[in-house]
C-alpha cells in the first residue's frame, strides 16, 4: 500500500519561497536605484531658483523677473562667463548671486569670481571662502533671528528693517559695512576687494522660500538680488567641480522604467497573495481529529530525519502510561518507572534503561523496532500487573 505525504518537501518549499526572495531582492534595488537618482534633487535644491520647496528659490526668482530684473541661471563657471559677457556687451550693470546650496565650490573657485560683476553676493559663505577672499574676518558662529538692520548703511538692508530665520551666521569680522550686528559680529558684510563689491549674506533663509515672507527677509532679497538691471544666479552643479554622480550618467528613461518596475512588483505581489482565493470563515473553537494531529507530526518528523525525537515523544507517552499503570504517582522519576517496570515485567534493568531512555535509532528501521519494544513492553507490564490484581482478588475475598 503507498501513502501520499502531502506535507510539502523541502525542496517545493524552497521553490515556492523562491519567487518571494527575488520580488524582495529586486524591491530594493529599485529602491535603492531611485533614492540614488533623486537623492541629490530632494537633498540640495536648497536656493535653486527653479524649485518650489520650503528650501528652495523660485518665489524670489519669479519676483524678480515680475520687477524686471533679468534672472540668468547658471550652473557652470562657463555659463556665468557667458551671462555676465552678455550684460556687458548690452551695457547693463549685474550681479553675481553665488547660491552654492550644495557647499560644492572651494575658497579658490569663489574667489576667482570677484571682479566679473558690479556686485558679488555670497549667500552664507564658509569660512574657508572668506579666508581665500582675504576678507577681515576671524570666525563664524550660529544665532537665531529676529535682527534689527534698520541701522543698516546698505539700502536694502535699510528697507527690509529686521530679519528673521532660524540659523543666522554671524561673523566675526572687521568689514568696512556691518549690519545685523551685535558686539562681535553681523550677518551682513559688505567690504570692497580687489575694486568689486563682495556682500556676505549670513540669513541664507531670506532666499528660501518657506522663510522669504518673515520679517524684512523679502525687502533684503530683493534689494540684494535686484539691485542691478541684470542678475546671475550661480547655483553650481557637481560636473562644475568635475563630481560626476549616478543622476548625471543615468539616462532620462530609467526613473520611469524603474518606477514601472516598482508597479509590476506590487501588482505581481497582490496577484500571488490572493492566489489561493478568499479566506474561509470557520466558527471557533475548530475540532481537529487526534489522528490528523498525530499523522502531521509524523510527516514533520519524517520530513526532518528526527528519528530521536520521534522516539522521544513515544516514550514520553510510554513512561507516562506505566506510571499510571504501575500506580508510582506523579513524584516518580524516570529511574523509578524504568526501574518499576524492568521488576513487574521481569526484564533486564539495563536493558530496559536502554530501551526507555538510551538507545538512539540510527535509521528508520531501527526506529519501529524500538517503536515495536514500546508497545511490547508496555503490554507485558499491564498483564502483570492485571495478573497480580487477579490473584489478589481471592485472597481479599477469603480473607
Amino acid at each position: 500500500m503507498t501513502t501520499t505525504v502531502l506535507t510539502p518537501t523541502v525542496g517545493r518549499a524552497v521553490r515556492r519561497s523562491l519567487f518571494w526572495v527575488g520580488a524582495a531582492g529586486v524591491a530594493i534595488a529599485v529602491a535603492l536605484g531611485l533614492t540614488a537618482l533623486n537623492g541629490v534633487a530632494t537633498s540640495t535644491d536648497r536656493w535653486d531658483a527653479r524649485s518650489a520647496t520650503p528650501t528652495g528659490s523660485l518665489a524670489l526668482a519669479t519676483v524678480l523677473e515680475n520687477e524686471g530684473i533679468a534672472v540668468e541661471l547658471a550652473a557652470t563657471r562657463a555659463e556665468v562667463d557667458a551671462a555676465i559677457d552678455a550684460a556687458r556687451r548690452a551695457g547693463d550693470a549685474v550681479t553675481l548671486l553665488v547660491a552654492d546650496g550644495r557647499g560644492l565650490l572651494d575658497g579658490e573657485r569663489i574667489a576667482a569670481l570677484t571682479g566679473l560683476a558690479d556686485r558679488l553676493v555670497l549667500a552664507e559663505p564658509a569660512p574657508e571662502t572668506l579666508d581665500a577672499l582675504d576678507f577681515p574676518f576671524s570666525t563664524s558662529r550660529l544665532t537665531a533671528g529676529p535682527i534689527d538692520v534698520g541701522s543698516c548703511t546698505l539700502a536694502a538692508a535699510e528697507r527690509a528693517e529686521t530679519i528673521d530665520g532660524d540659523a543666522i551666521v554671524i561673523y566675526e569680522t572687521e568689514a568696512d559695512e556691518r549690519c545685523a550686528s551685535d558686539d562681535s559680529g553681523a550677518a551682513l558684510l559688505s567690504q570692497t576687494i580687489d575694486g568689486a563689491e563682495v556682500t556676505v549674506l549670513g540669513v541664507g533663509e531670506a532666499l528660501e522660500n518657506g522663510a522669504i515672507d518673515r520679517a524684512g527677509n523679502a525687502a533684503l532679497a530683493l534689494g540684494l538680488a535686484g539691485e542691478h538691471p541684470r542678475l546671475v544666479w550661480y547655483s553650481p552643479s557637481p560636473a562644475d567641480v568635475g563630481l560626476v554622480t549616478l543622476a548625471d550618467v543615468t539616462p532620462g528613461w530609467v526613473n520611469p522604467l524603474a518606477w514601472t518596475a516598482a508597479a509590476a512588483l506590487l501588482a505581481a505581489a497582490f496577484w500571488r497573495g490572493r492566489r489561493l482565493g478568499p479566506v474561509v470563515i470557520e466558527n471557533l473553537p475548530v475540532v481537529v481529529k487526534t489522528t490528523e494531529t498525530m499523522e502531521g507530526r509524523a510527516r514533520l518528523y519524517a520530513r526532518g530525519g528526527a528519528r530521536l525525537r520521534a522516539l522521544d515523544a513515544l516514550r514520553v507517552g510510554t513512561l507516562r502510561r506505566l506510571s499510571a499503570t504501575l500506580a508510582l504517582g506523579k513524584a516518580a522519576g524516570v529511574d523509578d518507572i524504568v526501574a518499576a517496570a524492568a521488576s513487574t515485567a521481569g526484564r533486564d534493568l539495563r536493558a530496559t534503561r536502554e530501551l526507555l531512555v538510551d538507545a538512539e535509532p540510527a535509521n528508520d528501521t531501527e526506529l519501529m523496532r524500538l517503536s515495536e519494544s514500546l508497545i511490547t513492553l508496555e503490554q507485558a507490564v499491564a498483564r502483570r500487573v492485571a495478573l497480580d490484581d487477579d490473584s489478589d482478588t481471592p485472597e481479599r475475598m477469603t480473607g
